[in-house]
C-alpha cells in the first residue's frame, strides 16, 4: 500500500493564518502556495547551541549543518504542536508544552512561509536521543562564537540561511534574553538550573 503524502496547511499570504486548503506536501512547492513551518533552537546549560548535520540523502541542502530543528505545519496543527512533535520525532526528546517557549515570527516572502522560531532547553547527554535516520547524521554542540567562525570562514557546510532565520548574532543575543525572561518567572527548574551561570564569553 502506498503511503499517503501528509497534508501541509496552507495560510494567508498577508496574515499568516490558515485558510482551511490542505494540500500534499509536492503541491507546496510545486505551486508556490504559502505555508507554515516551526523551527526550534536548542541549548544547553552552557549557553551552547544544538546542532544537526542534515543526512546526506536530503535533496535540498544534503551535508549541511543546521542550528535548529522543526518542520512544516500539518492537518489539525498549531505551531507550537508542530516544534512538540518535531522535536520528539527527529531526536526522540519530549518538550514540556509550557518549556517550548516561542520569541519570534517571521514571513519569508522568497519561500513564502510564515515561521515561528521556539527555544527550549536540554542538559542531558546526546547519547540518549534518537536521531531520525534519513533526516539527520549528526549531532553537536556549538558555540556561539564556533558557529560564527564557521560563517565567517564561508565553510561550505555552514550556511548564513540555515543558521538562523535573521542576522545570527542578533538571533543569540534574543535567545539568551528569552531563557533569561523564563527562568525569572521560574519555567525552568531542576537540572535546567545551571542556565543560571552562563555569563557573557563572547563580544558581538
Amino acid at each position: 500500500m502506498l503511503h499517503e503524502e501528509e497534508k501541509i496547511q496552507v495560510v494567508d499570504e498577508h496574515t499568516g493564518e490558515p485558510t482551511g486548503l490542505l494540500v500534499p506536501r509536492s503541491e507546496i512547492f510545486s505551486k508556490g502556495l504559502w505555508c507554515r513551518t516551526s523551527n526550534v533552537f536548542v541549548l544547553n546549560d552552557e549557553g551552547q547551541i544544538l546542532c544537526h548535520k542534515r543526512s546526506a540523502n536530503k535533496e535540498r541542502y544534503p551535508g549541511v549543518w543546521v542550528t535548529h530543528f522543526g518542520g512544516h505545519v500539518t492537518e489539525g496543527e498549531s505551531f507550537r504542536i508542530n516544534a512538540i512533535k518535531e522535536m520528539e520525532e527527529e531526536l526522540g526528546m519530549r518538550v514540556n508544552a509550557f518549556q517550548m517557549i516561542p520569541w519570534r515570527t517571521s514571513r519569508k516572502v522568497n519561500s513564502r512561509i510564515w515561521t515561528r522560531d521556539f527555544v527550549t532547553v536540554y542538559s542531558d547527554s546526546l547519547d540518549k536521543l534518537v536521531m531520525q535516520r534519513g533526516e539527520i547524521d549528526e549531532l553537536i554542540w556549538r558555540s556561539s562564537a564556533e558557529i560564527l567562525t564557521h560563517l565567517e570562514n564561508k565553510d561550505p557546510q555552514w550556511l548564513d540561511e540555515l543558521a538562523g532565520f535573521h542576522d545570527f548574532t542578533e538571533d543569540y543575543q534574543c535567545l539568551r534574553a528569552v531563557l533569561t525572561a523564563a527562568l525569572d518567572v521560574g519555567i525552568f527548574g531542576g537540572p535546567y538550573s545551571g542556565l543560571k551561570n552562563w555569563s557573557p564569553t563572547e563580544s558581538f
